[in-house]
């Protein structure tokens, strides 16, 4: 009766070793979808920036181009 118990007990063990509830699988698959988003997220965040300095350039050139034609025709004139 010990050892049926006994043996009772290792195969509950191993069926609860074996039934675990993620693999290393799915862990390296929530791991690989976390660090997508997080790129995703920089990448995003990344483009943004890069929109906001592209269009404060193209301002500013705007601006430069405006003083340096005001420029231009005040020495037109003069000459």
């Amino acid at each position: 009766m010990k050892r049926t118990f006994v043996a009772l007990a290792i195969l509950a063990s191993l069926a609860a070793c074996n039934n675990s509830g993620t693999s290393t699988g799915d862990k390296k698959d929530s791991l690989d979808s976390v660090a997508s988003e997080k790129k995703d997220r920089i990448d995003s965040s990344a483009e943004q920036r890069k929109d906001v300095v592209d269009s404060t350039t193209k301002h500013q050139k705007q601006v430069l181009d405006k003083m340096d034609s005001m420029n231009h025709k005040k020495d037109s004139v003069t000459h």
